[in-house]
């Protein structure tokens, strides 16, 4: 692990580069030349398309190809104050944005919302999704629940479009090679049937070998396979009318989920386990889209069902023992997970017409629909020990059988008015009913309960354009995640956790120089959190997880973007982002009651919060070179994060240096790529297993027990694409 010196070092060193590339483009900054042009491809567009407060990043679908973005994880190499923590081989993202946390067990509720094309992604289980034929992602910050019907949460929207067919026939395909043996080909077309139906066509496959390898059998364990494709079809049987169909559908065939012990494997890619274990994932979505455009006021209806099921089993007892061993009371273990969640969901949204006008607003409404049916828990392939009976011959199945059925409606509602000395003022209002039930049982107890959480969600904005370039906005806003039940095995008093509420404060100013060849947007936030939602592992079994409650947090922070077109050739992009995040109040009190109220460690008021990095620091060149050659540079560094509520366990800062070099010529290009230069080594994710030992409540096991999930190391690759 590196210190926080040592990747300043990195960072300095990248700038000190940026800066000297930038010194080369002076001459191309100074200039005021209206057909100066557009920036080059970045990772990073800062001027995004107009909204209330412009606390928006945009990233061009040109950025997201081979040797580039190429999974949701990559996304945070662009925005500040916003890191991917993954779960089952990146298949379920989970996101850490500006004090804000997510989980990885999939309980809970989301605080960060996805739409793809207009369908929503609402349940922690089944948002993973793979980014190929993308247009461009927006990332709007804070809650806008006021915009989008699916989601208040508190940390923003993820925004994804793909690319629509156009008015001519046309398309691309790419194919790309690495080191682990990877391989990946990409495919799509589209164009018009007849003049009014056009169709679009694309397609995903990729295979890769482990970075894991089993130390008894010497095989890499956690190769994975995926296969993805979309149809779409959109017709215009009138002018002011669209209407889309869409279908598409994701194969995920994983092996081993990389989990490191300290205390019994001999390091993050070497372990020992005598089951190699698998994650096996399908998704299917449908979606009826229909946009019109009147002379008074447009809408748009998106009507979608999902379904997502997936089938996990992995050792969890860490070891390579294959039989009980009643002198040291070890018992092999298979944590199960197999959930199915199907979801129906519609969202009718009406607006303005004219984007131009000083009048705008939205009125929505949504409803969605889900269920989700889960068998989870421990299995016992050799066995179990019994006070009575002795050994009891395997496989022996502890599982829970539950049922989760969430409902939730909502209405919202919002407006700007901008008046002529570039004051816009933005009002907004949201109400939203979720209701969630369970029917849970386990060979120990039972659980069939119901409840509701409702609330009323203001947001209020103003901005002012201090000139045609320089905007000064501030936003107040409310977030909501509902309440609801934990699926896991647990007493039934544990069963139910709260809504979360927060105040979301933000002051920012975005800017553009030099005829529009340099974009900054500079912004301070602060959230204050209530009833905080917090995910930890069953202290009874550790292959399920519970969601409790922190009663209060805060979060503050500053964020900068900055992108300028250096000159002709070179383009150069920068986002830090500053946060500080604390539990003010928490007392776990499912683990409380496991300890006895005697016993300590289930106190957490006072710390941090874990996986929110201290800072975010993204540098990128993107750099026009002689003949047909370009290449990009960038560099991510992370700041120090928690691995535990407890904080005991700690992630030193660390950088990620990855680039892309490539020969273009005519429609088709030829590259080569690597990620992690340096071969960085850094726990991506972390589960708590210090609480897993009884035999001293009062003091929980070392932070040996943390078990970690190491991030990606050094990797190579080249490819080819063509457009037609």
């Amino acid at each position: 692990m590196k210190s926080n010196n040592e990747v300043f070092t990195k960072l300095l060193a990248l700038g000190s580069t940026l800066a000297v590339l930038g010194a080369t483009g002076q001459e191309g900054l100074a200039q005021s030349d209206e057909d100066a042009g557009q920036l080059l491809p970045v990772m990073i567009i800062s001027e995004a398309p107009q909204t209330e407060s412009r606390s928006v990043t945009l990233l061009s679908g040109d950025t997201i190809t081979l040797g580039g973005i190429q999974e949701v994880r990559d996304i945070q190499t662009a925005l500040p104050n916003f890191t991917v923590f993954d779960a089952n081989n990146t298949r379920m993202p989970k996101f850490s944005v500006r004090g804000l946390r997510e989980n990885g067990f999939g309980v809970g509720q989301s605080a960060v919302g996805i739409y793809v094309d207009g369908i929503p992604y609402t349940d922690m289980m089944s948002r993973g999704f793979s980014l190929y034929d993308v247009d461009h992602i927006e990332f709007l910050r804070g809650p806008q629940g006021t915009l989008f019907g699916a989601s208040a949460a508190p940390g923003g929207i993820i925004n994804v479009r793909t690319r629509q067919p156009g008015a001519e026939w046309g398309g691309s395909a790419g194919l790309g090679y690495g080191d682990y043996g990877t391989q990946e080909y990409r495919l799509n077309a589209s164009g018009p049937l007849t003049e009014q139906i056009g169709v679009s066509i694309s397609g995903l496959y990729n295979d890769r070998d482990g970075f894991v390898t089993n130390l008894p059998t010497g095989q890499e364990i956690d190769g994975r396979e995926s296969v993805a494709g979309r149809l779409q079809f959109v017709l215009t049987p009138s002018e002011p009318w669209s209407i889309r169909l869409t279908a598409s559908s994701e194969r995920y065939d994983d092996g081993f989920t990389p989990t490191y012990s300290p205390l019994s494997d001999a390091g993050p890619f070497k372990v020992s386990r005598d089951v190699p274990g698998y994650v096996n994932t399908d998704v299917a979505t449908y979606a009826l889209s229909a946009d019109f455009g009147g002379e008074h006021f447009t809408l748009n209806s998106v009507t979608a069902f999902r379904n997502w099921e997936q089938d996990l089993q992995q050792d969890f007892d860490f070891t390579a023992i294959p039989q009980p061993v009643a002198e040291m009371g070890f018992i092999p273990v298979i944590g199960v997970s197999q959930p199915d969640v199907e979801q129906f969901s519609q969202e009718i949204r009406l607006g303005s017409v004219d984007a131009n006008e000083s009048y705008q607003w939205t009125l929505g409404a949504y409803y969605a629909d889900r269920e989700m049916d889960n068998v989870s828990g421990s299995l016992y392939p050799a066995g179990l020990f019994h006070p009575q009976f002795g050994l009891i011959p395997g496989p022996v199945p502890d599982y829970t059988n539950s049922t989760l059925s969430d409902e939730d409606t909502a209405l919202y509602w919002q407006s700007s008015y901008t008046i002529e000395s570039g004051l816009t003022l933005t009002g907004g209002l949201r109400y939203q009913n979720s209701e969630r039930s369970i029917n849970r049982s386990n060979s120990s107890n039972s659980v069939n309960s119901s409840d509701d959480w409702n609330d009323v969600l203001p947001k209020l904005g103003a901005s002012y354009s201090l000139s045609d370039t320089d905007t000064l906005y501030a936003s107040v806003a409310k977030g909501f995640q509902s309440g609801g039940f934990n699926f896991y095995g647990g007493s039934p008093e544990s069963a139910q956790y709260d809504s979360a509420e927060s105040w979301n404060y933000e002051l920012g100013w975005s800017s553009s120089w030099n005829d529009g060849r340099v974009h900054t947007r500079v912004a301070a936030f602060y959230s204050d959190f209530e009833n905080y939602q917090v995910y930890r592992l069953n202290p009874m079994n550790p292959t399920e997880a519970y969601m409790v409650n922190a009663e209060e947090a805060t979060s503050y922070g500053i964020e900068l973007e900055a992108e300028a077109q250096a000159s002709e050739t070179i383009t150069l992009s920068a986002a830090v982002g500053l946060v500080n995040a604390e539990f003010d109040r928490y007392t776990d009190n499912v683990l409380r009651g496991v300890l006895g109220p005697m016993a300590a460690g289930y106190e957490f008021g006072g710390n941090d919060i874990n996986f929110v990095p201290e800072y975010t620091a993204n540098l990128a060149a993107h750099i026009q070179l002689p003949w047909n050659l370009s290449m990009q540079w960038e560099v991510q560094g992370i700041g120090n994060y928690w691995l535990d509520e407890a904080n005991t366990a700690e992630q030193d800062a660390y950088a990620l240096i990855n680039g892309r070099i490539s020969y273009n010529r005519d429609n088709w290009e030829l590259f080569a790529y690597w990620r992690n230069l340096t071969n960085e080594g850094y726990s991506n994710n972390a589960l708590d297993l210090r609480y897993t030992d009884f035999s001293d409540p009062a003091a929980p096991r070392p932070a040996g027990m943390i078990l970690h999930i190491p991030g990606w190391p050094r990797t190579f690759g080249v490819g080819l694409s063509a457009s037609f």
